[in-house]
C-alpha cells in the first residue's frame, strides 16, 4: 500500500493557521497589481512573464480557499476569508466594494462549493453552486452598474469597452474604412455577448479551481468527500429550463430584458455544452477512441461553433441519461 504524501512543513504552516492563510490567500489575490508593478523598467518580456505570473496567482486563489475548506473545514475557511476580506478593504483605501466583492465572489462561493463535495454527488453540487452564485454575480454587477450610471444594461456595458475600441479605432491607419468597420463590428458583437462570457468563464476558471484542490487534497491524503468523476457533470433539469426559458426571452422580448435573455442563455448554454463534452468524452473512452478525444478537443479550440451541437447533446442527457447507456470499451 502506497504510503501517504505528507504536506510539505512550508504548506503546512500556511494552511493550517488563520493569519498566514489570509496574507497568503491576500497575496495570489493582489499579485495581478503588485507584481507586474514590482518588474516596471525591467525589460518588456519579464514584465509581460510577471504580468502572467501575477494573474495566473489572482485566479488560482478559490483554489486555495477550497483547499483549506476540504482540510480545516468551513469555520476556519470562513474565519480566512473574512480576514482576508478585511485586508482587502485596507489595502484598497476603505474600498467596501472591494472588500465585499472579495468576501463573496472570491471567498464565500468557492468555500460553499468546496463544502458542498462532502455530500453525494458533491462535485456536480460545486458545480451548480458555482454556475449559481457568479451568474448572479453578473447580473447583479452589471444591473447596479446601469443604475449608477443611469442608463440601459447594454449602454453600460458598452462604456466600459468604449475605452479599449476608442484607442483601437485611433490605432486604425487613416483612408482605411474597412479596417475601422471591422473594429466597429468586433465592439458591437463583444459588448453583444461580453457579460455571458464573463460569467461562463469565470465558472471554468472556479469550476476548475474546485477539481484542483479536490486532487491535491487527495495527493496529500485530507480528502474525504465525493469521488465521482469529473466526467460525470450533470446540471439537472432546473437548468435545462432556464436555458429554454433564456431563449424565449431572447428571442421574444426586447430592450434590457431581451439583452439580460441573450447573455444568461450565452452562459447556461455554456454549462449546457460542458456536459456535453463531458458525454462525448466518455463515449469515445468507452469505445477506445483515445485519439478522437484529443481532435474532439483540438475542433472545439479551433472552430467555436462546434460548441452548438455539444450544447444540444448536454440538454438532452438531462433527460436521457446517456452516459448511463453507454456500453464498455469495445462495447
Amino acid at each position: 500500500m502506497q504510503e501517504p504524501t505528507p504536506l510539505p512543513a512550508v504548506a503546512s504552516l500556511l494552511l493550517t493557521r488563520r493569519l498566514p492563510c489570509a496574507a497568503l490567500l491576500l497575496v495570489m489575490l493582489s499579485s495581478a497589481i503588485w507584481l507586474p508593478e514590482l518588474m516596471q523598467g525591467a525589460p518588456t518580456f519579464l514584465i509581460m512573464v510577471s504580468t502572467l505570473i501575477g494573474l495566473s496567482l489572482h485566479v488560482l486563489a478559490p483554489a486555495l480557499v477550497a483547499v483549506i475548506t476540504i482540510g480545516g473545514g468551513v469555520v476556519f475557511a470562513g474565519h480566512v476569508v473574512a480576514l482576508t476580506a478585511i485586508g482587502a478593504t485596507l489595502l484598497s483605501g476603505f474600498s467596501l466594494l472591494t472588500g465585499f466583492v472579495t468576501l463573496t465572489v472570491y471567498g464565500l462561493l468557492p468555500l460553499l462549493a468546496a463544502a458542498s463535495l462532502t455530500k453525494e454527488r458533491g462535485i456536480q453540487s460545486s458545480a451548480r453552486i458555482l454556475a449559481t452564485g457568479l451568474g448572479l454575480a453578473v447580473l447583479i454587477a452589471v444591473t447596479v452598474g446601469a443604475i449608477t450610471h443611469d442608463s440601459g444594461v447594454r449602454e453600460f456595458v458598452t462604456q466600459l469597452m468604449a475605452p479599449i475600441f476608442d484607442e483601437a479605432q485611433r490605432q486604425v491607419p487613416a483612408g482605411e474604412p474597412d479596417a475601422a468597420q471591422v473594429v466597429s463590428q468586433t465592439q458591437q458583437m463583444m459588448v453583444s455577448i461580453l457579460p455571458g462570457l464573463v460569467g461562463l468563464s469565470l465558472w471554468f476558471a472556479w469550476w476548475g479551481n474546485i477539481v484542483l484542490a479536490r486532487n491535491f487534497a487527495r495527493r496529500y491524503n485530507f480528502y474525504q468527500g465525493d469521488d465521482s468523476n469529473t466526467l460525470e457533470l450533470s446540471f439537472g433539469k432546473p437548468v435545462a429550463y432556464l436555458f429554454l426559458l433564456m431563449l424565449v426571452l431572447a428571442n421574444l422580448a426586447s430592450g434590457d430584458m431581451q439583452y439580460i435573455g441573450i447573455n444568461a442563455a450565452i452562459m447556461v448554454g455554456g454549462l449546457l455544452a460542458a456536459q456535453g463534452i463531458a458525454v462525448g468524452h466518455c463515449w469515445l473512452k468507452a469505445k477506445g477512441m483515445l485519439l478522437s478525444i484529443s481532435m474532439m478537443y483540438l475542433m472545439l479550440f479551433l472552430w467555436s461553433f462546434m460548441i452548438v451541437p455539444f450544447v444540444i447533446i448536454g440538454l438532452m442527457d438531462i433527460w436521457f441519461d446517456y452516459r448511463r447507456k453507454i456500453p464498455a470499451s469495445g462495447g
